[in-house]
């Protein structure tokens, strides 16, 4: 941390938060308790149970799938055939790693779960859960003492990470240690001075998460202008490595429409690999006009951006290549289904840290309760 002209300053402390605002107050402490928890792909336990534990408080009627999804549906009043099934969805599971081996010195090999950028993953501390123990590792890199040509490192790959606990091989096979277990990013919730931005790991994808979660609760105080609809929540795992969770919902879901709740890639920072500058932090949510998973609804995309126009909610549109997300495992199941994904800014996804901005998180939210008003006061 510094205090030099423009730094930014992390802080622990809710003491630059608006007095007395305690919606607000609520909401980042939901961002801050999900974020927090860890759930690499397939290994979503706490994240599933603080989901089902947040949910019940709205609806009662909660169940989960054999490969660990978790399912609320909220069904006004006798069954009708006209009505629609719109399907809201956002993944547990974040980025990280699963142990292959631990060899005679003690130190860790593993393996990614989800994509990585090989640059972004040394000098970093991890954790390892072995049940319910976290062990703390290092990923370390040569020091530059030992360069031959200091101003020009040789290039790096995952071929070469370690997890470093400082422990031997006989000591962490005492606590646990084992190939299997997963490995995830050691990084707490921050508030940034600011008080609207938020750093964290995992913000792809439980700040979408939390922001179902509300819609949840929104839905619940006040259901009249919902009645019209079946709405399903999803909270999804392994979508990190492949969308695999999400296919297992058609099965059991069959829904007219899909809103898929994601992380969108912020790049309103300092050009580095990409030349793009689209979405910014604090413009509002991103609408996916094309990725390279899913052609979205064309029907769909027209509807929601002409409703965010006259409700007065800013949108950002956004294109990419290198993405997948949920809603593609399920847009061609069925007879079809409307389909879309709305992305919420993120700078710096699938790293230790990404930074996210309070506002297009209410924007988010407030966009995803007025579509389906609309869709249940006429159909799409």
């Amino acid at each position: 941390m510094s205090d030099g002209a423009g730094s930014v300053t992390l802080i622990n402390e809710r003491e630059n938060m608006p007095a007395g605002n305690k919606a607000q107050d609520a909401t980042e402490q939901l961002i801050e308790t999900l974020t927090n928890l860890p759930g690499a792909s397939s290994f979503e336990a706490s994240v599933r149970d603080k989901v089902i534990e947040l949910w019940k408080e709205s609806i009662g009627s909660i169940t989960v799938d054999r490969v660990g999804n978790v399912v609320a549906e909220i069904k006004p009043g006798e069954p009708d055939k006209d009505r629609l099934t719109v399907l809201i969805m956002a993944h547990m599971d974040e980025t990280g790693f699963i142990v292959s081996k631990i060899d005679e010195n003690g130190f860790i090999r593993a393996r990614p779960l989800g994509g990585w950028i090989d640059h972004v993953l040394w000098g970093h501390l991890w954790h390892i859960t072995v049940g319910d123990r976290t062990i703390e590792a290092i990923t370390g890199m040569d020091a530059p003492h030992v360069l031959t040509d200091f101003d020009s490192p040789p290039a790096v790959s995952s071929a070469q990470l370690f997890f470093d606990t400082g422990l031997s091989r006989e000591r962490l096979l005492e606590l646990g240690v084992r190939p299997g277990l997963p490995i995830t990013p050691a990084a707490n919730f921050r508030v940034l001075d600011s008080g609207r931005r938020y750093a964290a790991k995992a913000l792809d994808d439980r700040a979408p998460l939390a922001m179902m979660t509300e819609l949840l609760g929104e839905i619940k105080r006040n259901p009249e202008p919902y009645r019209n609809l079946n709405v399903v929540f999803a909270a999804t795992v392994q979508e990190e490595v492949g969308m695999r969770g999400a296919t297992a919902l058609a099965g059991d879901v069959d829904p007219d429409v899909i809103l898929n709740a994601e992380m969108g890639v912020a790049k309103d920072y300092p050009t580095q690999f990409t030349t793009d500058d689209t979405p910014e932090l604090g413009k509002g949510p991103a609408l996916f006009a094309y990725d390279g998973s899913m052609l979205p609804s064309p029907r769909l995309v027209d509807f929601i951006y002409k409703l965010a126009q006259r409700e007065n909610i800013p949108t950002q549109w956004e294109s990419e290549v290198q993405y997948g997300h949920d809603a593609s495992s399920l847009q061609l199941s069925g007879r079809g289904v409307h389909a879309i994904n709305i992305g919420l800014p993120v700078r710096y996804g699938h790293s230790h840290w990404g930074i996210m901005d309070r506002q297009d998180y209410d924007l988010m939210l407030k966009l995803f309760a007025a579509t389906l008003r609309e869709l249940s006061a006429e159909a799409l």
